[in-house]
């Protein structure tokens, strides 16, 4: 599977897509991930492919995305024209406004609401993806948050995974 991550500077998108290919390689799956983003630190198109599958990756980097999360116009633009046409776009209802097709929530007031930090709408919308694909279990996806997010913030970013799963599963 081939899953896009897109977004702007300070999102997380890049941290979202190392935990999702964590996750993976914690099941045994094969992962390749990969990120872009612009030289702006904050503002700036930001990226991460993940690509997982139970066979050998050919590819280096997503080439046909089975799922895009985009969290802000500006990724979604940047990144939509490598979504399959019948992929799977999750977006930020409240920051993205697509021309086609989507699912989606306002990943950024839910993480605000949930744990009080813009800062975890990357978790939120990791725990919705998961809700939504099922590409790997919620408990490997806690692992690797437990591994990859600073010290000391590893239950603030599970709360908001566990939201973003919560709302994914409604």
């Amino acid at each position: 599977m081939q899953i896009r991550f897109a977004g702007i500077g300070g999102q997380g998108v890049v941290l979202a897509g190392v935990i999702l290919g964590e996750a993976a390689a914690i099941e045994g799956l094969k992962v390749l991930q990969t990120q872009d983003y612009s030289s702006a630190s904050r503002g700036g198109h930001s990226i991460a492919d993940v690509i997982i599958s139970e066979g050998e990756i050919y590819d280096l980097m997503v080439t046909n995305a089975d799922v895009l999360v985009a969290l802000h116009q500006l990724g979604y633009e940047t990144a939509k024209p490598k979504l399959k046409p019948d992929g799977l776009l999750i977006i930020d209802t409240d920051l993205v406004k697509p021309d086609r097709d989507y699912v989606g929530a306002p990943f950024t007031r839910i993480a605000e609401e949930t744990t009080g930090l813009a800062l975890t709408v990357n978790m939120v919308a990791l725990g919705y993806l998961i809700a939504k694909t099922g590409v790997v279990k919620p408990e490997s996806v806690e692992e690797a948050i437990r591994r990859r997010v600073p010290k000391g913030t590893e239950e603030i970013n599970i709360k908001a995974f566990k939201k973003g799963l919560e709302v994914g599963s409604k």
